[in-house]
């Protein structure tokens, strides 16, 4: 009896193993028919319509009145190329989300799905102390719910990409950035890089994450006199040491974007810094997500002394390694003639293209392009007690107090403390990024 069980045993053993094999086939199977889908889609699409989807506009450009035209003439790119375009920036509200990607699905020849990026910093509707505030809570797993939080409320509203964590290490507070980084500390950063992006992304399967993107890549926080947009030198050993390990960190949790800084890092602008972008990030790192440039920094290459040109800048910026154009006309308008003209080989463009339609379809966007959006659950979600009450915790848990040691202070313990003046009551407390509440 006990060699029959046995025997039963094995043979169930045999069976299982078999059936998983027949599973685990068929999952790889779906998987190759979805990947063929989107090489078959990249390879029907015409060159402008690929260059659309490296391009990224804001809110603006996509208002059904007439004021859209100030915009598209002020940046020098075409109504077509508005049409194509394949990410926005800011726009707000499951509503308007909804009525903008309708609108330019309908326009677009293949009715590719847009997504949607916002500056998530800390937190969305319901606002969390700053992220220097927040390095001062000591508490990485309490600051990874707040950003669950945040991913929470922005996917509610439709936004999918949320721009942040910042985790540039900052050592001079000249610098007007200073409030959005976790601190001076390159150990520090990575820490909160690492639960900050594990927060944003954790619900992304269920529609209420966001994917993360990492920023400003790389030693933003370290320019010259504390001023923005300036030079960065640095040696390498003092870069590896003090200045990349925050941005690893970010990646190797899983961060789904990285940004460019806007200065420049030893001579060369981080936007088409071959060796930053290709030989660190995407070889030794073995970073596969998307690349965007910050707001416009593209365009600054000229401005930088780096590139002769709006079409030279496209060119040194795709050929780094950017994957999209953020708010200007680069490569709306330089990547074609790059292409025709034989300076510009069009796989690079393909390569770019890819990682944006492989992004939209883990997303799911192409079975529902809303994401989650949705007016009811914007309502039911955003600024709950219970988010309330968390935020309440996180402000508590960051605040730096001074002990009054031997009675310094002429304070006894029961004594009250009033708040006056002019931010007493305003919500300007609350830090100049928090801009999804004030808007």
């Amino acid at each position: 009896l006990r060699n029959k069980f046995k025997e039963l045993f094995i043979l169930t053993q045999t069976i299982l193993q078999s059936l998983k094999s027949i599973v685990k086939r068929i999952n790889i199977s779906r998987i190759k028919m979805k990947q063929e889908k989107i090489f078959t889609l990249l390879n029907e699409m015409s060159l402008d319509e690929k260059i659309g989807q490296l391009i990224q506009l804001s809110g603006e450009f996509f208002s059904a009145s007439d004021i859209s035209i100030g915009p598209i003439e002020k940046l020098g790119i075409s109504k077509k190329m508005v049409n194509l375009c394949g990410s926005a920036l800011n726009v707000v509200g499951a509503e308007n989300i909804r009525r903008v990607q309708d609108q330019q699905m309908q326009k677009q020849p293949h009715h590719i799905p847009m997504l949607f990026m916002s500056d998530v910093i800390y937190g969305f509707k319901t606002i969390f102390p700053i992220p220097l505030g927040l390095g001062s809570s000591w508490d990485p797993k309490l600051v990874k719910r707040a950003y669950s939080v945040a991913a929470e409320e922005a996917s509610a509203s439709g936004n999918q990409v949320a721009f942040a964590p910042m985790v540039d290490v900052v050592h001079d507070a000249r610098w007007g950035r200073v409030l959005e980084s976790p601190g001076e500390d390159p150990y520090l950063n990575s820490v909160y890089s690492k639960n900050m992006v594990e927060g944003l992304q954790e619900n992304l399967a269920n529609k209420t994450g966001q994917v993360s993107c990492i920023k400003h890549y790389a030693a933003y926080g370290a320019v010259e006199a504390g001023r923005e947009y300036n030079q960065v030198d640095m040696s390498l050993s003092n870069l590896y040491q003090n200045f990349l390990p925050p941005y690893k960190a970010g990646v190797k949790a899983g961060a789904g974007m990285v940004m460019t800084a806007l200065t420049t890092l030893n001579g060369v602008p981080s936007t088409a810094d071959k060796w930053l972008l290709s030989d660190v990030l995407r070889k030794k790192w073995k970073f596969n997500g998307i690349i965007i440039s910050d707001y416009a920094s593209i365009y600054e290459l000229i401005k930088h002394g780096f590139a002769r040109d709006s079409t030279d800048a496209a060119l040194k910026a795709i050929d780094a390694g950017v994957d999209i154009d953020m708010k200007s006309p680069c490569y709306a308008n330089g990547l074609h003639e790059l292409v025709t003209n034989g300076t510009l080989d069009e796989e690079k463009i393909n390569n770019a293209v890819l990682k944006v339609l492989n992004l939209k379809n883990q997303l799911g966007l192409f079975e529902n392009p809303y994401f989650g959006a949705s007016v009811e659950k914007e309502k039911n979600s955003i600024l709950t007690p219970q988010k309330r009450k968390l935020a309440r915790k996180l402000a508590q848990e960051s605040l730096v107090l001074i002990q009054n040691k031997n009675n310094i202070l002429p304070l006894k313990k029961d004594a009250k403390v009033a708040l006056i003046g002019p931010y007493a009551n305003s919500q300007k407390l609350i830090g100049m990024w928090a801009i999804q509440k004030i808007l």
